[in-house]
């Protein structure tokens, strides 16, 4: 092993505590990484990496062949290699030159959720892809070969059987296949968003680690990955210079009347105590028909602190 490895695996760790404390003192609870879903990694100097035709000389490996060919005319960064169960990955990072966007005046509020992606103020939807019937089979799949290695496993043996080998890797085929599926829908979303140039983007502080501890609904809200979309939306937002805002979590934005102003009475209502049920309302005091999500993105894009 290089030197360079265990090296920066301590930077990376001194890192990791830094900014644990940091969130340590702004209220957040420190988040461990699990020993069992631990993805293989290692750094690579990049003072070492050569970049060749579709191949890259990394140091103490040798030559490796890529599937896609890698900029030779830039300075490589912080280069990582990984394994995900079923391939090896290299991600180097290039510095690039990008000029600003030209903005409109134009706020936009942004309302994520289960039914849909998000539902964007400007009239923009974006499909819940978990509800596609290629992600569901794929789905299906995933857990029959979940049920076969679960079946195949024996307790207390050194090596397990090739029957069980062989069930892993369709296991982890298929949950690379519907990782990527999720991660390049939300990127496409996200891009599409950015792209209507907005001045700024209004988005809700949502609790995520508590919507993930509701035992009806942590599955979807895991499916959704709605943490990765906000994380893929602030960080393009920041590309275009668009402003990315986070409104108060506290910001009744779906209970508000984005025609008069007047939040939602479950007293007077007849729609009764307000629930995830209820996906439209009408407001008792204008008599404005909305439907939830809309309604929401609206008040959003007029947010102010």
């Amino acid at each position: 092993i290089n030197a360079q490895v265990p090296k920066q695996a301590s930077k990376d760790f001194d890192k990791a505590r830094e900014n644990s404390f940091e969130k340590y003192q702004n209220g957040y609870h420190t988040s461990y990484k699990s020993k069992k879903d631990l993805i293989q990694g290692f750094y690579a100097n990049y003072e070492r990496l050569i970049i060749g035709k579709k191949v890259v000389h990394i140091q103490s490996i040798g030559e490796v062949k890529t599937s896609q060919q890698l900029p030779r005319n830039k300075k490589p960064s912080n280069p990582r290699v990984t394994f995900d169960g079923r391939h090896w990955w290299i991600s180097v990072g290039f510095q690039e030159d990008f000029e600003l966007q030209e903005l409109t005046n134009e706020s936009i509020g942004v309302d994520v959720g289960l039914k849909e992606l998000f539902v964007a103020s400007n009239g923009m939807k974006e499909r819940n892809i978990n509800k596609d019937a290629k992600v569901k089979k794929l789905l299906k799949r995933k857990k029959s070969a979940q049920r076969d290695m679960s079946r195949r496993f024996k307790k207390g043996v050194k090596f397990q059987s090739a029957g069980y080998e062989k069930a892993k890797t369709e296991h982890l085929r298929l949950s690379r296949k519907i990782t990527n599926i999720r991660n390049n829908h939300i990127h496409q979303a996200t891009a599409k968003l950015v792209k209507t140039k907005p001045m700024r983007i209004v988005v809700e502080d949502l609790p995520i680690s508590n919507l993930l501890k509701n035992k009806k609904l942590s599955k979807a809200f895991s499916f959704q990955k709605l943490n990765f979309f906000l994380q893929c939306l602030s960080y393009k937002c920041e590309k275009y210079g668009i402003e990315y805002v986070k409104a108060d979590k506290w910001f009744a934005s779906s209970k508000i009347c984005s025609c008069c102003g007047v939040k939602y009475d479950h007293s007077v209502q007849p729609e009764g105590q307000w629930s995830l049920k209820i996906r439209e309302w009408r407001c008792a005091s204008c008599n404005s028909h909305h439907d939830r999500d809309v309604n929401a993105a609206i008040n959003l894009s007029r947010w102010v602190k």
